[in-house]
């Protein structure tokens, strides 16, 4: 065989499948870290489980996540960056802040559901933060950037009058997150017969009285 012939073929990445780039194989793991993490225990799920889930080998997986602490916390910013993109994206205009919570909980409506779920992933964030703060930092900082986004609602609540002046605002703006995020999908775990969500979006403005 003759050199050419030797360099006509170039060396393909381990585990990597032919014709992917990296960018949508993260992707892809991500997408199966995700359903691995929130139907599993966190320590029934494994770096192999993800990786076959993502149609990779169990060596490959470890071309983009170091470890599974890494490919959790990598599963989690991802999530909660789409999540501040749409809320951002929603409230982006004009309107009442009651036309803009509508609009936000309309736009996060498909990020809910059973097949993107975060019922099991939230309490093990939560468990992460209060005993790693330091290592899940990033988590923190983007779950306050959409503190902030929620309580600039409620001031917008107080300064038109619907909301009383004395209310406080990071309590209140951290229960209206908590509406759109993980509560909704807990009251979805416990109505399996739903076909979508707009029943359970529905009687959440109801209850909060921004239903036309």
């Amino acid at each position: 065989m003759s050199i050419s012939q030797n360099r006509s073929k170039p060396a393909v990445k381990r585990g990597r499948p032919f014709g992917s780039n990296a960018e949508n194989t993260r992707k892809r793991l991500l997408e199966a870290a995700e359903k691995q993490f929130n139907d599993n225990a966190y320590a029934d799920v494994s770096m192999a489980k993800v990786a076959k889930s993502a149609g990779m080998t169990g060596a490959a997986i470890y071309n983009y996540f170091e470890s599974k602490d890494d490919l959790f916390e990598a599963t989690v910013t991802n999530r909660i960056r789409i999540y501040n993109r749409t809320i951002n994206e929603a409230i982006a205009g004009s309107g009442s802040w009651k036309e803009k919570f509508n609009r936000l909980l309309d736009a996060v409506t498909p990020l809910h559901g059973k097949a993107s779920g975060f019922q099991m992933i939230g309490s093990v964030v939560i468990n992460r933060l209060q005993q790693q703060p330091e290592k899940f930092q990033e988590i923190r900082e983007l779950r306050d950037e959409s503190a902030i986004i929620f309580r600039g609602l409620v001031i917008e609540g107080v300064d038109c009058g619907d909301l009383p002046k004395d209310i406080d605002i990071a309590i209140t703006g951290d229960l209206l997150m908590a509406l759109t995020a993980s509560t909704m999908n807990r009251v979805s775990f416990y109505h399996p017969s739903l076909d979508d969500m707009s029943p359970i979006i529905e009687s959440v403005k109801a209850l909060l009285g921004t239903r036309d």
